[in-house]
């Protein structure tokens, strides 16, 4: 919801070739629904180690944050486009945004790979050897310090890029 003029707000989405991308989809919030309002969280990366490696779901995987971290972003780097992954480094300043600089996959030609909920929660789960259910968690810790680091329009265009039912773990909570 627009607070200054009183609509709907509809939420961006990427459409695949004339736009037949069944992970994609247009979604509106309800009119009496308000978007959380984003936090203004530090840009310094030991503070957002701290912030993934001390919540319970990454302590009870005997996981540190760097590497939760990592494993979370290279994923999603591997599900953005070319140019979102460098808009979205940018956001998160020099230091957390070498994490994202540091995936192998986004060294050489286009990267962007679709990916459904399950394949990428699952390519976490791989990653760092956790169980899936765990594994969705440890994802939503890091969307969270991510989206609380980056501004509203970038979480939109991260989230635009998601499947429908991924891109709600990645905005802020209504």
């Amino acid at each position: 919801m627009d607070t200054v003029t009183d609509t709907p707000v509809k939420r961006a989405c990427v459409h695949g070739e004339q736009g037949d991308d069944p992970m994609a989809q247009e979604t509106e919030l309800p009119p009496n629904i308000i978007p959380v309002k984003e936090r203004d969280e530090s840009l310094d990366l030991q503070a957002f180690l701290d912030e993934i490696g001390n919540s319970q779901e990454v302590r009870v995987n005997k996981l540190d944050g760097r590497t939760a971290a990592h494993a979370v972003l290279c994923t999603l780097a591997r599900r953005l486009s070319d140019g979102e992954d460098v808009k979205l480094m940018r956001a998160l300043g020099d230091d957390i945004g070498e994490l994202i600089g540091e995936c192998t996959i986004l060294r050489g030609p286009s990267h962007a790979k679709r990916m459904k909920r399950e394949e990428f929660i699952s390519d976490v789960a791989d990653h760092l050897g956790i169980k899936v259910d765990q594994a969705f968690r440890v994802m939503t810790v890091v969307f969270t310090a991510v989206r609380d680091r980056i501004p509203e329009d970038e979480v939109a265009a991260v989230a635009s890029q998601l499947p429908a039912d991924l891109a709600d773990s990645f905005r802020r909570p209504v």
